[in-house]
């Protein structure tokens, strides 16, 4: 709710002071305030409509985070294969450019809205959940690395694999102390 309030203030400041790189954030957020809101036909447009001006400006720098809010917009309205769809993109993006930053988070994104979307690939989710988890490994990203973990273990788990799941977490969970700033440790 809070961000809701500021991407509102900075597309209101954007508009006054014509500053063009952030209007084109601008777009973005206030279709994501107004799809956080409820209006998800409006917001839904207006977010489709800040990613075509990224691309337009050709604007690498949080592609891949605006992807992924996109993306689960996209899902949540019921369109998962052009969730899936936003994510190869944003993958794309991320390859073609070497700015991958959030390219596990968008593997990890991906795997997850395969087992969302009617008829789920289990196969593909678990290579793209495991593919997260290699790329969080490579960059060091410890956090992305048990984000990835705990998707692949539900997967395990609903898979009646308990053995594999606890062997991903603990994985995952060496070298992290508990914390209540991280609540996926619990």
């Amino acid at each position: 709710r809070r961000a809701t309030l500021h991407a509102l203030q900075l597309a209101r400041v954007t508009r006054e002071h014509d500053l063009p790189l952030f209007q084109t954030f601008s777009v973005f957020l206030e279709g994501f305030a107004v799809f956080d809101g409820g209006a998800q036909g409006g917001g839904l447009e207006a977010m489709r409509r800040g990613i075509e001006l990224l691309r337009e400006h050709n604007i690498v720098p949080f592609n891949g985070l605006l992807k992924i809010a996109l993306a689960e917009a996209e899902l949540a309205a019921g369109d998962a294969d052009r969730a899936i769809a936003i994510i190869d993109e944003a993958l794309e993006v991320s390859d073609n450019t070497g700015y991958s930053a959030v390219e596990a988070e968008l593997r990890r994104n991906r795997g997850e809205m395969l087992l969302r979307r009617d008829g789920p690939d289990r196969d593909a989710a678990e290579r793209g959940l495991r593919g997260a988890i290699d790329v969080a490994h490579r960059q060091r990203a410890q956090s992305f690395v048990l984000r990835a973990a705990l998707s692949l273990a539900r997967l395990d788990q609903s898979l009646n694999r308990p053995a594999s799941a606890r062997a991903v977490l603990a994985s995952a969970l060496e070298g992290f102390s508990p914390t209540s700033r991280m609540p996926e440790l619990a």
